[in-house]
């Protein structure tokens, strides 16, 4: 899959970054008072494209760099550090789909996110275990059709206003809690409830929410392979 040069995205975008910085420096302060999620701000980078920074070109995405997120992670903190965190967090999700992820899964996903249209969050905590990353209590199941979860997670960043998730999952009943599966779902594939809230110090709009989340998804949806979240943890952005 093709990319740019290391920071060629941010030099391309020129002024438009520039503005995207005005902007949510303009949304911060309320942002951060109200607890709110910068709807206007995350908007924004929709429509930009940077959403799919990481998305190949072929895909219709900018083709960037770990480095360009790097760049411009740091300038869009200048304006905002919600919006910055909620975004350099989308683009992790979406580097661990682009480098793992099936074809069918590709082809599927990849153009909705570089269309702005998919915002992807990361389901990783889980009550019992914290934000551990390479265990996993909740198992799949597994059907003719694909594999089913049911995931309580404590703290979701965005995952009211997420288009899709990234859901650490044991891999079965019976497997071993450190088999962890990384399992890709859109909303339309969960029903979704949220479950609690909480009142961050700092970075608030962030809107990281208690949620418990039920659905089917194909086989195809599985980053990586069964069990094998080791190899994809120290890959992510």
């Amino acid at each position: 899959m093709s990319a740019r040069p290391a920071g060629s995205v941010a030099a391309a975008l020129g002024p438009r970054l520039d503005d995207l910085v005005r902007t949510l420096a303009r949304n911060a302060a309320e942002v951060d008072r109200s607890g709110c999620f910068p709807v206007q701000s995350v908007a924004e980078l929709r429509s930009s494209g940077l959403f799919g920074l990481l998305v190949p070109t072929e895909f219709g995405g900018l083709g960037g760099t770990l480095h360009d997120l790097a760049e411009i992670g740091a300038r869009l903190a200048g304006g905002c550090m919600s919006t910055a965190l909620i975004w350099a967090m989308h683009c992790q999700q979406v580097d661990s789909i682009v480098r793992f992820g099936t074809d069918t899964l590709h082809a599927d996903v990849l153009p909705r996110i570089a269309a702005g249209d998919v915002y992807v969050a990361s389901v990783t905590t889980e009550r019992g275990s914290g934000g551990h990353l390479l265990t996993a209590q909740s198992a799949l199941a597994d059907d003719a059709s694909g594999v089913r979860l049911v995931r309580d997670a404590p703290i979701v960043t965005g995952g009211e206003h997420a288009d899709g998730f990234l859901v650490t999952m044991r891999d079965a009943a019976d497997a071993n809690p450190h088999h962890v599966t990384l399992v890709y779902a859109d909303r339309s594939d969960l029903t979704i409830e949220q479950s609690g809230d909480w009142d961050a110090l700092g970075m608030r709009g962030t809107r990281s929410v208690a949620l418990k989340l039920e659905g089917h998804v194909s086989e195809n949806n599985v980053i990586g392979k069964r069990g094998d979240y080791r190899t994809v943890a120290p890959s992510r952005a």
